[in-house]
């Protein structure tokens, strides 16, 4: 059973509902440095039109939850903000991925490392999700943070 499977609130969901979420494939963290930028869980929980799925605690972080009626990924923040991340579920998955793939330029001492993973995160999540690199949008003031090595090992610096 996936990691999804086991989180409390998983029954609840529909059965389309729970076949679109394993079908993106969510990894179940997503960790820079000592930042966590995603963490599956901690349970599934409906609120607003919102089924939040899962959370961050760096600087973009707040509940990572899926809107019902779009389909999109939003984040909420702690003043119940909404901040667009992704247009789809799967499109969040692939994003965090590549950005995993990438953590070791990201958290690295090299300030062209940071700069080549920004523009890499902008150009492909770009051509995946446009709108998910519209100015002040959750990937684009991440990518900016990035380029400034706020996710660098500080050891490293």
């Amino acid at each position: 059973m996936s990691s999804l499977g086991k989180l409390d609130g998983w029954e609840s969901l529909s059965p389309e509902l729970r076949e679109r979420m394993v079908a993106a494939d969510l990894p179940e963290s997503l960790r820079l440095d000592e930042y966590d930028l995603f963490l599956l869980g901690p349970d599934l929980i409906f609120r607003d039109g919102l089924l939040r799925f899962g959370y961050g605690t760096d600087a973009w972080g707040g509940e990572f939850c899926l809107d019902l009626d779009t389909g999109a990924v939003l984040v909420v923040d702690d003043s119940r903000t909404r901040t667009f991340v992704n247009s789809s579920l799967d499109l969040y998955a692939r994003s965090l991925r590549l950005v995993a793939g990438l953590a070791p330029a990201i958290v690295g001492g090299d300030p062209d490392g940071w700069e080549d993973a920004k523009n890499e995160m902008q150009r492909v999540i770009g051509e995946w999700d446009a709108p998910a690199m519209t100015s002040d949008n959750y990937w684009d003031g991440l990518s900016w943070d990035i380029a400034t090595g706020n996710y660098a090992d500080q050891s490293d610096l």
